[in-house]
């Protein structure tokens, strides 16, 4: 079973574009277009990328939740802790820009954020079209995907495209960074997860009044 049957997340960095801080407002770019990730996990391990294109139909049927480390948090739990403002494709990547909510509860993280203590974004979402290649360009589909996911060989690691997903939720959550890399997370519908290898984008605040 691959991403397209689950619901998965994915942890990054978050780069900030702005130049003025008030410490409430996240902006920059959630993903590239073709940039390549190695993904290690239950699957076996492949190169992913996002094409372009990929989030218009979802981002046309409504907005995702902001919420923090996916509403597991005790302190803030499922509710939101902000609202994404604008969430566009433009020749880069997903642009992001979202206002975190003024209160007692968001405030702490808002806090850690700034200090830099939680430097990562994750987005929950579920494939709904992909492409998978060997390493020499050539289409795998079905059971072949299945057997050189396990047993690449010399035609691997298998090159995934993904080309459109269904968006849910994202927002700032607490993940292990080490050199290179950063720990994210695959989830399951039930919650469970599994580490996975990640590109990483800097998440910042800065000033935008709205």
């Amino acid at each position: 079973m691959t991403d397209r049957h689950r619901i998965v997340s994915r942890s990054v960095e978050f780069r900030s574009t702005a130049t003025e801080s008030d410490g409430r407002t996240l902006e920059g770019y959630a993903s590239v277009w073709n940039q390549a990730t190695e993904i290690d996990s239950y699957e076996g391990k492949f190169v992913e990328q996002v094409a372009r294109g990929a989030f218009v139909k979802t981002l046309a049927e409504g907005r995702p939740i902001l919420q923090y480390d996916h509403g597991r948090d005790p302190r803030t739990g499922t509710c939101p802790i902000g609202v994404f403002k604008s969430l566009q494709e433009d020749p880069h990547g997903l642009h992001v820009v979202a206002r975190l909510f003024a209160n007692q509860t968001v405030e702490p993280i808002i806090e850690a954020i700034r200090e830099q203590a939680i430097t990562g974004m994750s987005f929950r979402f579920k494939v709904l079209r992909d492409e998978w290649r060997d390493r020499n360009g050539k289409l795998v589909r079905g059971d072949e995907m299945y057997r050189l996911l396990s047993e690449p060989g010399e035609r691997g690691p298998l090159q995934r495209t993904i080309r459109e997903v269904q968006l849910f939720e994202c927002g700032p959550v607490v993940s292990p960074a080490y050199s290179g890399t950063s720990v994210g997370v695959r989830s399951l519908i039930e919650a469970n997860t599994i580490p996975v290898q990640v590109a990483r984008r800097r998440l910042a605040l800065h000033n935008q009044d709205w």
